[in-house]
């Protein structure tokens, strides 16, 4: 998995003289959901180089497991001190985009062209598109591939004009996330404020605030494992079958089958004849998982079970041969 991440370069908060940014567990949080999954991450913003931090996001109240780590993660820290510059990716070289909150989206990434074509490009070809907090401010401008608002008619949520005023900024703002969204034709919906709240609309992922970042990048990670296209392991096994022990052997395979198409755990289970006196067997699997659990079932109970007819001496198997392999689903 290949997921971009991309932050705001903008840190001035209106004329209120006061320095804005990204918000830190909006970006901790949902780094370490993909890290700990075991994907590959980018980082990138406007500029490029070091996004700026929300000070307010530094206080030691607004302090998370998440951001905690990251304070003790020089390699984390050394890949956001080096952001891309966000003109420089493209949207094929990745599988997902997350973009985490603060105030800072609202004046760059929102009107940045090189964000708005990155989100259309990701969306059209079906890649989850996520943002939380202030973050979905970044689809203001933003079309679906017929031409409409690509919020349009969709479910959606975003930092709650609620939240923005009880932190003070109502007027500060160039504009409030929860009236844009709608004013878009979005669905708009939330819940109480400062509570974890994500919404999926298809490929489209939007979470209300702080809180709502770590289930955000949950939500990122369970539609890239659904389309993931590839199969764990693929079993292509063919056995030589003794002359005369043909009706034998094809009666267990039938049982086999039987008993498959009862589990959850195999993604496809074919036996077949490739000659006389010689069958086929193909097994595959979903992921790993699914493979374990199936070798720990009632299909593998069966084969231990009949294996000591089936080989012994002589043999009703004569020959076995294996190639395992990942396929295409």
């Amino acid at each position: 998995m290949k997921i971009l991440m991309v932050l705001t370069s903008h840190d001035r908060l209106g004329d209120t003289g006061k320095n804005t940014g990204f918000w830190l567990e909006e970006f901790a949080a949902p780094y370490y959901v993909f890290k700990d999954a075991g994907a590959a991450i980018t980082l990138a913003s406007p500029k490029g180089g070091q996004p700026p931090l929300d000070p307010k996001s530094d206080e030691p109240d607004a302090q998370t497991k998440a951001t905690q780590r990251f304070k003790q993660d020089q390699q984390a820290q050394d890949a956001l001190a080096g952001t891309l510059k966000l003109s420089s990716v493209s949207a094929d070289d990745y599988d997902a985009v997350f973009y985490p909150g603060g105030h800072g989206p609202l004046w760059d990434l929102s009107e940045d062209a090189a964000s708005i074509a990155l989100i259309e490009a990701m969306y059209a070809a079906g890649k989850p598109v996520a943002a939380v907090c202030h973050a979905p401010g970044v689809l203001r401008r933003t079309k679906a591939p017929g031409g409409a608002p690509l919020v349009q008619g969709k479910a959606v949520t975003g930092f709650a004009n609620s939240e923005e005023a009880a932190v003070g900024l109502t007027d500060v703002v160039p504009f409030l996330v929860e009236d844009a969204l709608k004013k878009l034709g979005g669905n708009y919906s939330k819940t109480d404020d400062w509570k974890p709240y994500t919404v999926c609309d298809g490929n489209l992922i939007t979470g209300q605030n702080p809180a709502s970042s770590e289930a955000g990048a949950e939500a990122v990670l369970q539609q890239l494992r659904a389309g993931d296209s590839t199969v764990a392991v693929a079993l292509l096994v063919r056995l030589e079958v003794k002359p005369g022990k043909e009706a034998d052997v094809e009666s267990f395979l039938r049982g086999g089958l039987s008993i498959v198409q009862e589990e959850t755990a195999t993604s496809a289970w074919f036996a077949f004849r490739l000659g006389p006196s010689t069958f086929g067997i193909f097994d595959a699997f979903p992921d790993e998982a699914g493979r374990q659990a199936h070798l720990s079932g009632r299909v593998a109970a069966a084969l231990m079970e009949k294996a000591p007819e089936l080989f012994a001496q002589p043999p009703v198997i004569e020959k076995v041969d294996v190639l395992a392999a990942k396929l295409p689903k």
